[in-house]
């Protein structure tokens, strides 16, 4: 079985960008990771935390898009299911000019993946490479247990994502309409909103449902189309 590990082209979400993600021109995280992955010596690895749906993973995902368009070789591991695969998961990957490690906090129980998140880590840092880390909770409240990788992940550069309001996810799934090449009035966004699952991916989802029904059927997203398709798809 293949560790949850990502090829770029294919998997990573198209919209997923730096530059996509809501907000990025007043970002200070956004700002960072440009920074970040610029030619020239590295900085100390970065932590994002957040609740779901605060935008890490996007994050993630498109700080990878970035380094790949500049040329630098790099590797996103999701955790999640880190119970299926070997800490040796973790071997060699210092060979690598960016690591990305999503939901860390799923191996805060387990002491032998902690000693090898703490050496991977120190091993990207005396290597000169770049390492991203997201997890749902700061350091501190982990529950990671080897207090050498709380000092390590302390002393990362820290971003904490706050959650989008209603109006925010409103105006960033209108963005993402429009990247589409669709208009979606403000009245169908809040309809999406009040009625559908509120996180965004699932909200994106949904609008991607909804432009492939607008181009085969010639029609505009009005709320009784969207009814429609929805009550068609079952969603």
């Amino acid at each position: 079985m293949q560790p949850t590990q990502y090829t770029l082209a294919v998997t990573l979400p198209d919209d997923e960008t730096l530059q996509s993600f809501y907000g990025a021109k007043e970002s200070p995280a956004v700002q960072f990771i440009e920074q970040f992955l610029a030619p020239g010596k590295p900085q100390l690895p970065l932590y994002l935390f957040g609740a779901s749906g605060s935008g890490k993973s996007h994050l993630l995902y498109a700080a990878c898009v970035q380094a790949q368009e500049q040329g630098l070789t790099s590797q996103l591991l999701a955790l999640d299911d880190f119970r299926q695969y070997s800490p040796r998961l973790f071997d060699g990957l210092e060979q690598l000019d960016l690591v990305c490690l999503d939901n860390i906090q799923a191996i805060a129980g387990d002491s032998h993946w902690q000693v090898a998140l703490f050496d991977l880590y120190n091993r990207m840092v005396e290597q000169g490479k770049r390492l991203m880390i997201v997890a749902d909770e700061a350091p501190l409240q982990l529950g990671i247990t080897l207090p050498d990788l709380v000092s390590r992940l302390q002393a990362c550069t820290i971003f904490q994502l706050r959650l989008l309001s209603d109006d925010d996810k409103q105006k960033l799934l209108q963005q993402k309409a429009r990247l589409r090449g669709i208009e979606l009035p403000d009245e169908v966004a809040r309809f999406l909103l009040n009625r559908q699952q509120r996180e965004i991916r699932a909200l994106v989802a949904i609008l991607d449902k909804l432009d492939k029904a607008s181009i085969v059927h010639q029609r505009k997203l009005t709320i009784p189309f969207v009814k429609d398709v929805l009550a068609q798809s079952g969603s």
